[in-house]
């Protein structure tokens, strides 16, 4: 069952799409503004966000920037205004594919069952790379709701057990660019992936901060 949220103002749309969606076998919620996407991704890992452009206080394109700053979750944009300097603005927020209202619901199914298609791909590949470690604490980490940048973070520490990696190694080879003095995106990810695994009844201990040097995975820990 895959995890569908939903970010529009308009309640009735909302209504209708979780109607379609769950009959589809879709998990769907409902948001009606950015902040409260933002809110809700940084507690539960979702599959899909479809998310409106026009959207009060936080547009549509300032939400796809927020949500790609600080996940990996891919987005459908829904929108009234299909030109393309819309479409070309919301590609350069991160948003993975557009689909213009009204839109026809066949269409629209088609379009997720490709984002979620590929999601799928990929969770099976982070599945396969995190069950190198120890098999029954891997299979416990590839059930964590994890985005796809905090599984690649997290696989990465596992592959270097009881290694102390830098984060300048991890920000270039997993978040592909250069650590910056004041960015602070990979000890978000990193403080994300711990209350995740602490959520799901493990010890937050297994990532292990070692001061002026980076973070280390530990398969063995004290609690």
């Amino acid at each position: 069952m895959s995890k569908i949220l939903v970010v529009d103002d308009d309640v009735q749309l909302c209504e209708l799409l979780t109607e379609v969606l769950e009959d589809e076998g879709h998990d769907v919620s409902c948001v009606h503004c950015g902040e409260s996407a933002i809110e809700y991704l940084q507690n539960k890992g979702v599959d899909l966000v479809l998310l409106d452009v026009m959207l009060p206080n936080l547009d549509g394109m300032q939400v796809a920037r927020r949500i790609c700053q600080r996940f990996a979750t891919p987005i459908l944009m829904l929108t009234a205004l299909g030109d393309e300097a819309t479409m070309l603005d919301g590609l350069q927020a991160g948003a993975d594919h557009f689909i213009t209202k009204p839109f026809k619901v066949p269409e629209l199914l088609i379009r997720i069952s490709a984002i979620l298609r590929r999601v799928g791909l990929e969770r099976q590949r982070q599945r396969h790379m995190i069950r190198s470690g120890e098999e029954k604490m891997a299979a416990e980490m590839s059930r964590l709701p994890l985005t796809s940048t905090e599984a690649e973070l997290l696989e990465y520490l596992i592959k270097n057990d009881g290694i102390v990696v830098s984060k300048a190694e991890l920000q270039k080879q997993v978040l592909k660019k250069e650590l910056s003095p004041f960015d602070r995106n990979l000890d978000m990810h990193i403080s994300n992936i711990r209350r995740k695994i602490v959520l799901a009844g493990m010890s937050k201990l297994h990532i292990k901060t070692v001061r002026g040097r980076g973070y280390s995975y530990s398969e063995c820990v004290n609690h």
